[in-house]
């Protein structure tokens, strides 16, 4: 035992003696190589040079050789041997290798010549890539000395690096975030500062157009407060900014809004109210040239056409006025407030302009009525040149006052008195010279054989007679009887139509008067009227029967005057005090009984006399002809929107009524009693005063023949209506186009046709005509289709009148189950011809006297706003002169786009499906060049076909009716043209070689 002790004992001792001998060595060879690489240390030249050469292979790395080896020498030496040592060099020796690596590849000069040798095998990018493998060599080492895991710094040096990145990026993203925060904030205060600015203009605009208002005051002040509070805003006073400006932009919006529709209002009334209607008066007016050879009335002539241009101009300044207003109007919808200020300026200056506009139609308007009070001055001058042609001092006096005219003009107007009375002076002397000249003459001839005095006075009379039923309408009365036979005779006749070819096609015109019947065809006209002594011995044996008759029933009443007309003579009877009225007015038995007459009408009293009228007709009636009634003064200078001619009234005067105003007519009367006559008289009233791109007609005409004379004229909307089953579509259509009418005048704010059109045509849109309905027979309508025609005409009656749409009802069967009371409602203007009772006479004027009429256009007219039924004859317009009319408006063409448009609406429902099975016309010449000209021109319309082929509105129809069912073109689409649907080598397969 003893001894294995001690023999462990001592091998210890043999491994410590081992240990310090190996430590020993080890810090002997670390102070060798530090000697070597000190050079203040003694080493010698071996010494010396192997610090050279270590130094230039190794460089700075041979400084770490001599450390390890000092450490561990001197560890071992003190018996020291901690477990870790070779980890701890390894790690040491790792770390100065990658130490010598990372200095080799980024400073060779460092490195010695073998970092250089190694810097220059990696060359470029690579050799700076290679700093990362020395740099994990480095790391290596460090974690083998400090005992950790491979890689642990390089993990822990890119985590913390993330991390510093993230924080990094996160703090840039916060800082930006509340730089953008702070830009968007500035913006925010930026943005509601413009809109302060933006209200601040608009109140500032709204201030000055309503400088009372103490509210718009009151928001400029509060905006100007907020605009300053935006200075040093934060984030709350932006949203209260924000909160404050919204609630004022809704207050001021409102009020521009409010103020808006009130400045709209004030706009509408801007203009001269009736202007339109007094331009077509006046210009009825202007067109009545004045007609003679005198210098005198040249020269009227020649002011009334400078009067005429002025009012073109005057028309066309309120036109250009009304213009702006309704764009004005148009564009206050979308207007800004301060846009209010500029609109209120501008409507100041048009309010001057239409207050201009007013002024000089008031001069005008004066000067019109100047240059009417001129014109029988020039008519008499005219007169009195034809009867003393050779007196010099009235010819002096014609070319004097020509002269005074031709270079004063208008200026001269307020001297006609003087004029006059210079004329009447100048004609005094002119007859005594002839006078005196017939005296001379006298004496040297020899005294002619004396005739009976009755003879005579006959003679003159029936001289003055055929004067009278020859001169025109404009002949003055008043002059004596050889003053009209001799003026008569020198009167031109009434101008024609311009020269038209014969045969073709023509522009859309209004007919000429050369189309009717001559006024005078040898006095038959007049119905030989008994000479004037046998009309007075008449007249007072009538009164001396009447006042017999009054006496035999004991009324106190005398005749007090006598006014005949046309067809009757009224008797003027004036009644004793305190006699009643009742008594006379059951008398008319009675007198006709005792005047040897079919019927007496009594009409007790007078409307604005004093008297009772006796109506009682006469042994010879006074044909009234049309164009007695077209040529007279009363219907060419007819200020009405649509004139009709109605009849001449017992005082002689030519009654026009206005359609527009009535605003519908019914007619009514037992058959013959001349009620067709009538509606073709109406017809024909608005053919000479309106063209076809003016008013348009859509007639209904059961008995097939009263209106189907007009077939064919261009006014038409569709060819007249002869089936009843169909009328009830084409009324419902009418309805239809009303309601589409009213759309339209909504759309730009016009209250009835007139507004629409005036505003249409400043906005250059396309115009609507007036539409005038006439049903013929409506009875045999009311008996078809009752429920559908009567609430047509009912929806047409009341509501038709602002689109310009009028109605005019005929029937021969005035009964209550045919004119209902909703009709006669809807229906105030009645015209009442013969009828059979009184009790018809009560359902047409809701009074008696039409039963006491005497047929042959004897009628009885009323509309709102008369007292009583006015007595009228109408005129007579032949079949011929119908037929007339009708065929030179037929020849007429033009570009229908209304037709085109909305014709659809008045079509039955059966030509709405396009069914033109049998409506192949072969007969017509025509057919085949039409087709050839819808295919040369890829489209096919009627106007086209009216222009191109030279044929009328009705025939370009047919033509185009034809061409779809043979199925050249396609069907009617609107306004759009027609489609082609053949090719031309395809005609021969159609039409035959």
């Amino acid at each position: 035992m003893a001894g294995k002790g001690k023999g462990r004992k001592g091998r210890t001792k043999g491994r410590q003696a081992d240990l310090e001998a190996i430590g020993l060595v080890l810090l002997a060879v670390g102070v060798f190589v530090l000697g070597i690489l000190v050079p203040q240390l003694p080493t010698g030249d071996f010494g010396a040079d192997l610090r050279n050469w270590l130094i230039s292979r190794v460089g700075w790395a041979v400084y770490a050789l001599p450390w390890p080896l000092l450490g561990l020498g001197g560890l071992f030496l003190l018996r020291r041997n901690p477990p870790a040592w070779p980890r701890v060099l390894l790690g040491y020796l790792t770390l100065v290798v990658g130490s010598w690596l990372a200095l080799a590849l980024l400073s060779p000069q460092l490195a010695g010549v073998w970092g250089e040798l190694l810097r220059s095998r990696i060359a470029g990018v690579a050799g700076t890539v290679a700093v990362i493998p020395a740099l994990l060599v480095v790391t290596l080492g460090l974690e083998l000395i400090l005992d950790l895991r491979p890689t642990t710094i390089v993990r822990v040096a890119a985590i913390r690096t993330v991390e510093a990145v993230r924080t990094a990026f996160k703090s840039a993203m916060a800082a930006r975030r509340r730089a953008k925060a702070r830009a968007a904030f500035y913006a925010d205060v930026a943005l509601e500062r413009g809109k302060l600015a933006e209200l601040d203009k608009d109140l500032k605009a709204l201030s000055s157009l309503y400088p009372g208002s103490a509210e718009l005051e009151k928001w400029r002040k509060a905006v100007q407060a907020s605009r300053s509070r935006l200075a040093d805003a934060d984030a709350g006073v932006l949203e209260d900014v924000r909160l404050d400006v919204k609630a004022w932009q809704e207050a001021v919006a409102g009020f521009a809004r409010d103020r808006a529709a009130e400045l709209a209002a004030t706009l509408e009334a801007e203009g001269v109210a009736g202007f339109e209607e007094w331009v077509r008066g006046v210009k009825t007016q202007f067109d009545d040239r004045l007609v003679g050879s005198s210098a005198s009335s040249g020269a009227l002539d020649d002011i009334r056409k400078a009067m005429a241009l002025d009012l073109t101009g005057l028309s066309e300044r309120h036109r250009r006025l009304s213009r702006e207003r309704d764009l004005t109007v148009g564009a206050l919808r979308e207007a800004r407030p301060r846009d209010l200020e500029r609109i209120g300026n501008e409507h100041g200056k048009r309010l001057s302009a239409f207050a201009r506009v007013e002024e000089d139609a008031r001069r005008l308007a004066r000067e019109a009525e100047m240059l009417e009070e001129w014109r029988p001055l020039a008519e008499e001058l005219e007169g009195l040149l034809a009867e003393l042609g050779d007196a010099e001092e009235l010819v002096d006096y014609d070319k004097t006052l020509g002269g005074e005219l031709r270079e004063k003009r208008r200026e001269l107007f307020p001297q006609l008195d003087g004029w006059k009375r210079a004329l009447a002076a100048v004609e005094d002397r002119a007859r005594r010279a002839l006078a005196e000249a017939a005296a001379g003459v006298a004496e040297t001839e020899v005294e002619p054989e004396p005739q009976p005095v009755a003879v005579a006075s006959a003679a003159a009379g029936d001289t003055a007679r055929t004067a009278v039923a020859e001169s025109p309408p404009d002949v003055p009365w008043e002059l004596s009887e050889e003053e009209r036979i001799a003026l008569v005779s020198q009167h031109p006749a009434t101008p024609a139509a311009p020269e038209q070819p014969e045969v073709g096609g023509i522009p859309i015109q209004v007919p000429g008067f050369d189309l009717l019947d001559a006024v005078s065809k040898g006095g038959a006209e007049k119905g030989h009227r008994e000479d004037p002594a046998a009309l007075a011995n008449e007249v007072k044996e009538r009164v001396r029967k009447i006042d017999e008759t009054l006496a035999n029933f004991k009324l106190e009443g005398r005749v007090v005057s006598s006014v005949r007309g046309p067809t009757v003579t009224r008797f003027e009877v004036e009644p004793a005090p305190g006699e009643k009225i009742s008594r006379f007015a059951n008398l008319s038995d009675d007198l006709a009984l005792a005047m040897a007459v079919g019927s007496v009408r009594i009409e007790a009293p007078i409307p604005g006399k004093s008297v009772i009228g006796l109506e009682v007709p006469n042994a010879n009636r006074d044909l009234i002809r049309f164009r007695q009634a077209a040529e007279s003064p009363a219907f060419r200078r007819a200020k009405a929107r649509l004139p009709l001619i109605l009849g001449q009234s017992i005082d002689g005067e030519m009654v026009v009524g206005d359609l527009a105003k009535m605003p519908h007519l019914l007619i009514a009367g037992s058959t013959g009693s001349g009620k067709s006559v009538a509606v073709n008289t109406l017809i024909g009233s608005l053919l000479y005063k309106f063209l076809p791109t003016e008013l348009r007609f859509l007639m209904v005409d059961p008995k097939m023949v009263e209106l189907t004379p007009f077939d064919g004229i261009p006014h038409l909307l569709r060819p007249v209506v002869t089936n009843p089953n169909d009328a009830a579509g084409v009324l419902l259509g009418a309805v239809a186009h009303m309601e589409r009418r009213y759309k339209m005048m909504s759309r730009i704010g016009a209250k009835n046709l007139d507004q629409y059109n005036e505003k249409a045509k400043n906005l250059d849109m396309p115009q609507l005509p007036f539409v005038v309905i006439i049903i013929d027979e409506l009875a045999d309508l009311m008996i078809t289709s009752p429920k559908e025609v009567e609430s047509a005409i009912m929806r047409l009656a009341q509501m038709a009148r602002a689109t310009g749409m009028h109605l005019v009802l005929a029937t021969q069967r005035p009964s209550v189950d045919i004119l209902t009371s909703l009709i006669k409602v809807n229906v105030p203007a009645r015209v009442a011809f013969a009828v059979s009772s009184g009790h018809d006479s009560r359902t047409i004027l809701d009074t008696m006297g039409a039963e006491r009429l005497v047929g042959m256009g004897d009628m009885l007219f009323y509309q709102p706003g008369l007292v009583k039924p006015v007595r009228l004859q109408g005129p007579f317009i032949s079949e011929n002169e119908t037929a007339a009319l009708a065929a030179f408006l037929r020849r007429q063409y033009f570009d229908d786009e209304f037709v085109e448009a909305y014709g659809d609406d008045f079509d039955p429902p059966s030509l709405h499906e396009s069914d033109a099975e049998g409506m192949i016309d072969w007969n017509d010449d025509k057919l085949r060049a039409a087709a050839e000209l819808v295919i040369q021109e890829g489209q096919a319309s009627v106007s086209r076909l009216q222009r191109r082929l030279q044929v009328g509105h009705a025939r370009a129809g047919k033509l185009m009716d034809s061409l779809e069912a043979l199925g050249v073109v396609g069907a009617h689409s609107g306004s759009k043209p027609r489609d082609v649907l053949v090719d031309m080598h395809e005609l021969p397969d159609i039409f035959g070689k």
